[in-house]
């Protein structure tokens, strides 16, 4: 992987059979209570998005949907405290990695 093993992270993908209580429950098992949380979900509205904000409302966890490549990397190299700052600047981030390569080739010529 570009930034190295990533032990403090985890994924829980949404599979076809799943329903939002098993996916739920999956999700709960990954997140130890009390200790402050990102979650990165796909799409705003989305089944994933929508469950860990219904399941995590009494956790310290913090939700960003709409995740990119580029949103992964700077979670993953994060070394601030999960607070305003750094969901601020992931937001940024992955807003940054989105490029029309076209339109940026268009002003360099």
């Amino acid at each position: 992987m570009i930034s190295g093993p990533a032990d403090h992270a985890t994924a829980v993908g949404l599979d076809p059979t799943d329903s939002p209580e098993t996916y739920r429950e999956r999700l709960l098992a990954t997140i130890t209570p009390g200790r402050p949380t990102l979650i990165l979900t796909d799409l705003f509205g989305g089944t994933p998005q929508n469950v860990a904000i219904a399941a995590t409302r009494s956790q310290p966890v913090r939700c960003i949907s709409g995740a990119n490549l580029g949103l992964v990397i700077e979670a993953l190299t994060a070394d601030e405290p999960l607070g305003d700052a750094l969901v601020e600047r992931l937001v940024a981030a992955a807003r940054e990695s989105i490029v029309d390569i076209a339109a940026r080739m268009a002003t360099r010529t």
